[in-house]
């Protein structure tokens, strides 16, 4: 089982740092909500702290079980034999020496071709495409859920400890490690300063990833699609969703062990035009 679980960790030392960083932070915020703040603002077992706690619970199931599969998902062709011929649309990779179908790149950190590859995570050290992509889109939108909640819980805790509006707070909370450093800060005041902020930090950049993933998801593109300005795979937004999140993007987005439904097998595509003929007929 350590085995199975050690080969999905990042291989790049650069990528395992990110990797351990957003595992520490994750789990230190986690512990500063349910046992620092949490008991500040809730005195006892109310009704309304059982529906935080509830809403915690979920919040976490979601980032935690779609970051898993985002690294347990296999995103490259499986167990399928690829053709030894070339087909049209398809390319041939010198790297992996085999043919690869339309919309497949090959990623040079992971050394292998990833079938509708969008990117190359730095966070997770796993390559987002076809098999992946709806985890991995669910997982920004509940990052960013998370951490615009944990923003709002945290606002008033952390103003007091960092004792109100002033310069100096304003720099503990931007520079929290520049305010430790010059000794403007203390220890305990620091870790609340540093938390927050990458609450914020992680609220504001899930939020901008969750936004333009789902722009090229209505569009029925890739990253590399929608930089080379590729359109012929867009066939409206509702397929387009339905062939990258799953007929059931509803369930997809609240609870990540939902069966993955998506359209199609990442081998192929149809395109605007081939797909207006099938449904006039």
């Amino acid at each position: 089982m350590a085995a199975q679980f050690w080969k999905y960790i990042p291989k790049t030392p650069s990528e395992k740092g990110a990797f351990a960083f957003i595992i520490i932070m994750g789990f230190s915020s986690l512990y500063y909500m349910l046992f620092v703040v949490h008991p500040t603002i809730f005195q006892e077992a109310t009704p309304w702290y059982c529906i935080h706690l509830a809403f915690i619970a979920f919040e976490a199931m979601n980032v935690l079980g779609n970051f898993w599969y985002i690294l347990s998902t296999d995103t490259t062709e499986g167990n399928v034999v690829l053709p030894s011929t070339l087909k049209a649309g398809w390319r041939y990779c010198t790297a992996c020496e085999a043919n690869f179908p339309p919309r497949s790149h090959h990623c040079h950190t992971c050394n292998r071709c990833i079938l509708q590859r969008d990117h190359h995570c730095f966070f997770t050290g796993n390559c987002i495409g076809f098999a992946n992509h709806r985890y991995y889109l669910c997982f920004t939108l509940h990052v960013a859920i998370s951490g615009f909640y944990a923003v709002i819980m945290n606002a008033d805790y952390t103003w007091a400890v960092l004792g109100g509006l002033s310069w100096t707070s304003l720099v503990s909370m931007a520079l929290p490690i520049v305010s430790w450093i010059l000794g403007l800060s203390e220890t305990y005041t620091f870790a609340v300063a540093f938390l927050s902020a990458g609450c914020i930090i992680a609220f504001l950049l899930a939020s901008a990833l969750t936004g333009y993933h789902c722009l090229l998801i209505f569009n029925g593109q890739t990253t590399y699609e929608r930089t080379h300005n590729v359109k012929q795979y867009n066939l409206g937004w509702m397929e387009n969703v339905h062939r990258a999140v799953g007929e059931n993007w509803i369930a997809a987005c609240l609870f990540p062990f939902a069966p993955l439904k998506v359209k199609g097998d990442g081998f192929k595509f149809p395109q605007k035009g081939e797909f207006e003929d099938i449904k006039d007929m």
